[in-house]
């Protein structure tokens, strides 16, 4: 019988983090694998490999963490993303590495293809940490490929996780909310429920 996992994809700032957002992310991670699912991220550092490290300290599991790897911004199409301090991507937590040749964010993301294209519309729920101006358009995408502003609010399926004001205002107005991975737990456990029966 084939067996489909829910896939969880998990944003937040790729550049370096502070020890308690990287505790942070770590916890969300792990918290994922415990619960049964696949691990998605931008494959990239700072939130993206903690909550990948996270993840993968689990054993056993039933889940992958699978990460996008993005091109260069301006690089040709084989050519991985780097981060701020020039380390190649996929982070070293991410066990399958989809390699694209997309760009990590798009300007005009409404007409032109990107990574974060592929992460919003792939995942079954979203965990999204504090971040910058990526995680920010990975949310308006949630918005608005996933219709969460048309849904009652307990049925959405993007989660912000950490403290509410580092999120716009926007953004904690439109989804759901949990100061840290237990609270974040029990919203995404709903969803899934819903979501996979």
């Amino acid at each position: 019988m084939l067996r489909k996992l829910p896939i969880v994809a998990v944003f937040g700032q790729g550049s370096p983090i502070p020890a308690e957002r990287a505790e942070l992310a770590r916890a969300v991670g792990a918290m994922v694998a415990r619960i049964g699912a696949h691990l998605l991220t931008g494959a990239g550092y700072g939130v993206m490999a903690a909550a990948s490290e996270g993840f993968t300290a689990v054993e056993p599991r039933a889940g992958l963490s699978i990460g996008i790897v993005p091109r260069r911004q301006k690089g040709s199409f084989e050519t991985p993303n780097r981060d701020p301090d020039g380390r190649l991507y996929p982070n070293p937590f991410v066990e399958i590495a989809i390699m694209t040749p997309l760009p990590p964010r798009a300007v005009d993301w409404r007409h032109v293809p990107a990574r974060n294209h592929i992460n919003v519309l792939t995942a079954h729920a979203i965990m999204a940490l504090p971040g910058r101006v990526g995680t920010r358009n990975e949310l308006d995408m949630a918005a608005a490929y996933r219709e969460e502003e048309a849904r009652p609010p307990d049925q959405r399926r993007t989660i912000l996780v950490g403290p509410a004001a580092e999120f716009t205002a926007k953004h904690r107005a439109m989804f759901l909310h949990a100061a840290d991975a237990a609270a974040a737990e029990r919203h995404l456990g709903g969803i899934l429920s819903r979501l996979c029966g």
